[in-house]
């Protein structure tokens, strides 16, 4: 595992050699640590096709803390909450700042409807910045709440190699937020003390998202 240093070689991810990259690589750029996640992960999916060659990045650490809503609920799902239509925002800055030009839109099925506490619709949207789900984190599903797998889980149904590999990788030390949901009044999360959790929706909790980079 080395430091890439501040520049990504975006010829390398483009043409697929991903020349000298290897999981748990990391670019420090603005004070942070940007880890490489995966290698095409999202590579053919999606209701339009996810094409080219593509760098899951996720921070080492936390951008900052926010509240999944105002108040103790997850109605409307994850695009139906203030971390999804405001949230993300101050994330997605500092990303495209960081990654300039680089950072790619793909399309992601995420949740969009709740019902007695459990995830119960989803739909295709454009992603650039968003949460990760359990799956993504632990490699299964443990406090996600759906009626079918799906609106949870999306075309993000296998975990990360950073995580596989390096399970240290999940566990930082402050609790950051999932996007699933756990119930009619919160969201799954990992804590501080590195347990598989859930809480209140309207608790601040740390944002670390994943996106792509191309």
């Amino acid at each position: 595992v080395i430091n890439l240093g501040s520049v990504p070689d975006y010829t390398s991810i483009a043409d697929g050699s991903f020349k000298d990259m290897y999981i748990g690589d990391y670019w420090t750029i603005g004070g942070v640590n940007w880890r490489i996640a995966a290698f095409n992960y999202y590579r053919n999916t999606g209701d339009t096709n996810v094409p080219g060659n593509h760098i899951v990045v996720v921070p080492d650490t936390s951008l900052y803390s926010h509240v999944m809503n105002d108040t103790n609920t997850t109605e409307g799902g994850y695009t139906g909450s203030k971390m999804y239509t405001e949230g993300l925002e101050q994330a997605k800055t500092t990303i495209n700042n960081a990654f300039s030009g680089h950072v790619v839109t793909f399309r992601a099925y995420l949740c969009n409807a709740v019902t007695n506490g459990e995830a119960s619709g989803g739909g295709w949207v454009d992603s650039t910045v968003d949460l990760m789900n359990e799956i993504m984190v632990y490699g299964s599903v443990v406090n996600g709440a759906s009626t079918y797998g799906l609106y949870n889980i999306g075309t993000e149904k296998s975990q990360l190699p950073l995580f596989a590999l390096n399970p240290q990788s999940i566990n930082t030390r402050y609790s950051y937020w999932l996007r699933d949901i756990a119930s009619a009044a919160g969201f799954a999360r990992v804590t501080l003390n590195g347990t598989a959790h859930h809480y209140s929706a309207s608790a601040s909790n740390a944002v670390r998202p994943r996106f792509l980079i191309s």
